[in-house]
């Protein structure tokens, strides 16, 4: 686990709110603080599903919604005039991220045994991304968290974000 700090704020939020930089992250938790406190699970409600017959409309069995499915609600609670007074999302890497790290790592973990996630939030003017590693089963190899660790800061680079270690 690493903790990084976003050095442009307003770069960061663009690229989180207004591309597609973060679509295919699951999304398992978001709160956004502004006149009131909103809260969204990002789990999938299957019973919402229960009797539909196309395979997209049930989100191919997914746990979590994705984040390009969420991403325009968060906008239009964070965007305006105002700075939110803080806020906080969860994010899970997708499949080809994971099977990525994992391969970097030269670990032989299953995709499905794992999740990579990301915690960011903001607060007192601050932003503060924090990357963990949430294993379904025990291991003792954590190559594959090191490769998410390495992976992480350098993807944000890729996307012009710039960023510091704490």
């Amino acid at each position: 686990m690493i903790a990084l700090k976003i050095n442009n704020i307003k770069i960061f939020m663009e690229k989180l709110l207004t591309t597609e930089v973060f679509d295919n992250f699951d999304v398992e938790e978001v709160t956004i603080e502004t006149f009131n406190t909103f809260s969204i699970d990002g789990h999938i409600n299957k019973e919402f599903y229960a009797g539909v017959q196309d395979e997209t409309a049930n989100n191919n069995n997914r746990s979590f919604s994705l984040w390009s499915e969420l991403r325009p609600i968060c906008l239009n609670l964070i965007k305006g005039k105002r700075t939110p007074i803080s806020f906080k999302f969860i994010l899970h890497a997708d499949n080809t991220t994971k099977e990525t790290v994992i391969s970097k790592s030269e670990s032989d973990l299953d995709p499905s045994m794992l999740n990579l996630g990301i915690n960011i939030k903001f607060a007192n003017n601050e932003l503060i991304l924090t990357t963990g590693t949430a294993y379904s089963t025990f291991t003792l190899d954590k190559s594959v968290e090191k490769a998410w660790d390495n992976y992480f800061p350098s993807f944000l680079e890729s996307c012009g974000i710039d960023n510091q270690l704490l």
